[in-house]
């Protein structure tokens, strides 16, 4: 899941000492992202990506991901995606050298969540070091390797060929009782709720 060491970004910034010239090398945070979406097959869907391969980012701007062409810097190519799904933004936490992203959800219509936390429409939070993401019955492993650069991040796309929730383990679901919660196999309640199905996105929705 990780990019190797020859994917992780670097840059050079020359430092004067006395005659000599002195290099120091800052890596790049990247945010590697694994995705999966049930449909895959039909190849449209993660067609517009570059994936596996490291995107350097100005570490100002906002990435946005959906379907709007225009906006979004990463494309998901399927009805029922947003014009724009969800925004990440980089960021050094107060009083840190710590570098972290946040993610907020732009769609009107469909939540976002985050391991266990429901986003609507404009709520955001700090991605942990690892998370997973869904939305609709997109899936998505995010994992922050950490970098120094204060310049630019980096992210780094593939795809699964299998689910995520069921690769890093999260409970499988059983049936669910007329009068109480869902429960997994252990007789205990499933901490991570079902994500609702996706919703049809007109062209008016945000």
């Amino acid at each position: 899941m990780t990019a190797t060491s020859d994917q992780k970004g670097t840059h050079r910034m020359a430092a004067a000492d006395g005659d000599n010239d002195v290099d120091t090398e800052q890596t790049f945070t990247c945010l590697n992202i694994k995705m999966y979406h049930p449909l895959q097959h039909d190849r449209r869907i993660f067609s517009a990506l570059e994936l596996c391969k490291r995107q350097e980012i100005g570490a100002e701007e906002v990435v946005m991901f959906g379907r709007d062409v225009t906006c979004c810097k990463f494309k998901l190519l399927h009805n029922k995606v947003s014009r724009m799904q969800f925004a990440l933004q980089f960021f050094k936490q107060i009083n840190s050298s710590t570098m972290s992203f946040e993610i907020k959800n732009l769609s009107k219509k469909t939540k976002l969540y985050v391991d266990g936390l429901e986003l609507t429409y404009l709520n955001k939070v700090d991605l942990p070091p690892k998370c997973l993401i869904r939305f609709g019955e997109f899936q998505m492993l995010l994992e922050n390797e950490a970098g120094e650069s204060e310049d630019k991040f980096a992210i780094y796309c593939e795809v699964s060929r299998f689910s995520l929730v069921q690769e890093i383990g999260y409970p499988v679901m059983l049936a669910i009782p007329e009068n109480g919660p869902i429960y997994q196999a252990n007789s205990q309640p499933l901490s991570i709720p079902p994500t609702p199905p996706p919703v049809e996105v007109d062209e008016n929705d945000v």
